[in-house]
């Protein structure tokens, strides 16, 4: 009795072939694109007004929309409210916000931006809400 060997049939051989070298795939190669809405340009042009204000003049905004009852309590309250000595950046890197005084630019947007991004990570959605009330208010006031 003779053994043969056994082959696919159809297939002449199965070695392996010599593949073309590929380049780095990226994961955001791999993530779909999100197409920017109206809304969403409109929405970051808003916030753009934020990005460059005094703390003085974010809290005299707050204030006259308290008042026309724009926007709640607890949104004043947020806004009104001086900021920390440090915050924590999306990278995880402390910046040092002592020197800020009532007429210095800030870019409140990113800051609210990161806070909710922040909240969010640590579960905490009570946080993220209050937030979320205020970046929502500064797309409507722009």
């Amino acid at each position: 009795m003779e053994i043969f060997p056994i082959q696919p049939v159809g297939v002449s051989s199965l070695r392996v072939k010599e593949s073309s070298p590929q380049s780095d795939v990226r994961l955001s190669d791999l993530s779909p694109k999100i197409k920017t809405s109206k809304e969403t340009e409109v929405f970051e042009e808003a916030l753009s007004v934020f990005a460059s204000m005094t703390p003085r003049r974010l809290r005299e905004i707050a204030s006259e929309s308290f008042q026309r009852e724009e926007i709640d309590a607890d949104t004043y309250r947020e806004l009104s409210t001086e900021l920390p000595l440090q915050i924590v950046d999306r990278n995880g890197n402390i910046m040092d916000l002592s020197t800020l005084t009532d007429d210095s630019q800030f870019d409140y947007s990113e800051y609210y931006r990161t806070q909710q991004s922040l909240a969010e990570m640590i579960g905490d959605m009570d946080m993220s809400e209050s937030y979320s009330k205020i970046l929502d208010f500064f797309g409507k006031s722009a």
